[in-house]
């Protein structure tokens, strides 16, 4: 039995250029397939990494024989649900090459709506429904058999014939430290120029309109909020193995709220001294836990910590209060004072596109945004995940219906007020007014206090402002 992870050729998402990092959702599910079913035989083609096209990636593919391609992704850096048509595309020219060839996918987008999807998607075999560190293992397993019983496998969607059927809910992996390491020897690290980490599982907050939904199986309908961590110390295991055995500098921690737990935060600055490592991290947060923990940004800074991301959204307590944000913006001016008397780089996520938003809301919420002042400011357009709280709130608002274009940055809805035209254009203008700010540009570009990776993500972001105008207002696709 031969099992491909498979990243095909991907474009880039909007906001971050050309996105080369590791899928650690293929990293952690070909370890734990490693270390609990040894006799399956393991290979990875990243082809993004490897930058090779769709012609060398099926002479690769044949090569190797597999019998179980696997694709998905845990993280949304590749562009949300905009990969699907991708990885659509590419099971067909897989099973173009072999019709024998079975082709799995999970993970994120997939999880809430995998018998939706498969019904729509006759190139899929198999989509994992929820969580996949388990049951992505368990097929591979079972498809070794000579007569595999696929409805044995927990949390999968699959046809039967012509049939979709759904096998049982598979409960969440509670131990996360039980997990092997990702397998990060079996991929070419050294085309990586930084590492993207995932230490958690979950969100305890649970915000209305999160795409973290859309990992998780609905039949457990609070799964997203029962939040899951590794350690301090198996973190920081990671973190030395990443830094010591390849050469790692920069590490960015995908979790959604790294920060949940100030003894953990605690514990990793003490586990990262003691064992003496070099290496730089970025991880994103909660506003309140930063202010909560702010006599560690002294000890997190020396720790390595260069950089933060935490949600703002949007800045009317009212609509804070209505898509369950759990903040005060008054916090998160604060947060951006005190990482800054700390020369930690700071960078906000917010929003438009819900529903009663305006010309007016929007502009507002910009010159907020302005006023807060972080060093980047990360702007999406609401796209409406099933699976998401907000679903049926937004559904009826859907105009767009090309996944291709669902990835946060082109304008898939309308509002109640604005057209999806002038809510792309609003979205771009506010764009490039934070980005145009000399004043600004000058304290990030040439700070010598920061440290290089927060000029080099300010470069990035500012380089991508034509890419972003072309998203939102001319629709063109790049993933």
């Amino acid at each position: 039995m031969r099992v491909l992870f498979l990243q095909p050729p991907l474009g880039s998402w909007v906001c971050w250029g050309k996105h080369i990092a590791i899928n650690v959702n293929d990293a952690q599910l070909a370890a734990n397939l490693r270390e609990w079913y040894p006799q399956i035989e393991i290979r990875i083609l990243d082809c993004k990494a490897l930058d090779i096209d769709e012609r060398k990636m099926l002479d690769v593919i044949k090569e190797i024989e597999p019998d179980l391609v696997y694709m998905g992704d845990a993280l949304q850096t590749n562009g949300v649900a905009a990969t699907h048509p991708r990885y659509k595309r590419t099971a067909s020219l897989i099973k173009k090459l072999n019709k024998n060839i079975k082709v799995c996918v999970g993970g994120f987008f997939y999880g809430a709506n995998a018998p939706q999807i498969l019904k729509e998607t006759k190139e899929f075999d198999f989509i994992i429904y929820g969580e996949t560190e388990v049951t992505m293992p368990e097929l591979a397993k079972e498809l070794s058999k000579k007569e595999p019983d696929i409805s044995s496998v927990k949390g999968l969607a699959y046809w039967d014939k012509d049939e979709v059927k759904v096998t049982p809910y598979r409960p969440l992996y509670e131990n996360l430290d039980d997990l092997p390491l990702p397998a990060y020897d079996l991929f070419p690290m050294e085309r990586y120029k930084y590492m993207e980490t995932y230490h958690s599982r979950g969100c305890p907050n649970g915000c209305k309109f999160c795409v973290g939904w859309t990992n998780y199986d609905p039949r457990g309908n609070k799964d997203w909020m029962h939040y899951r961590i590794r350690s301090a110390k198996r973190v920081a295991d990671e973190l030395e193995l990443l830094e010591k055995r390849f050469g790692v500098k920069y590490i960015v921690m995908m979790d959604e709220d790294f920060n949940v737990h100030r003894s953990r935060i605690e514990g990793l600055i003490e586990e990262i001294f003691k064992r003496g490592l070099k290496v730089k991290y970025f991880f994103m947060g909660r506003a309140p836990y930063f202010l909560r923990d702010k006599d560690l940004l002294k000890d997190l800074k020396k720790s390595g910590f260069i950089q933060c991301l935490f949600g703002l959204e949007v800045t009317d307590e009212k609509t804070l209060k209505k898509i369950g944000k759990g903040i005060t913006v008054g916090e998160v001016e604060e947060v951006v004072a005190r990482c800054r008397e700390n020369n930690i780089g700071t960078l906000i996520s917010w929003m438009v596109g819900f529903p009663d938003d305006n010309e007016e809301t929007i502009k507002k919420r910009f010159e907020k945004l302005n006023k807060i002042d972080p060093d980047i400011s990360s702007l999406q357009i609401l796209t409406p995940l099933p699976g998401i709280p907000m679903y049926s709130e937004i559904e009826p608002y859907i105009e767009e219906r090309d996944l291709s274009k669902w990835d946060f940055f082109h304008p898939v809805i309308r509002t109640k007020y604005l057209t999806r035209e002038e809510l792309g254009r609003l979205a771009a203008w506010c764009n490039t007014q934070f980005f145009n700010n000399p004043e600004r540009m000058k304290r990030i570009l040439y700070n010598k206090n920061l440290d290089p990776f927060c000029r080099a993500s300010a470069r990035i972001y500012i380089k991508q402002l034509d890419t972003y105008k072309k998203a939102a207002i001319q629709g063109e696709v790049f993933i």
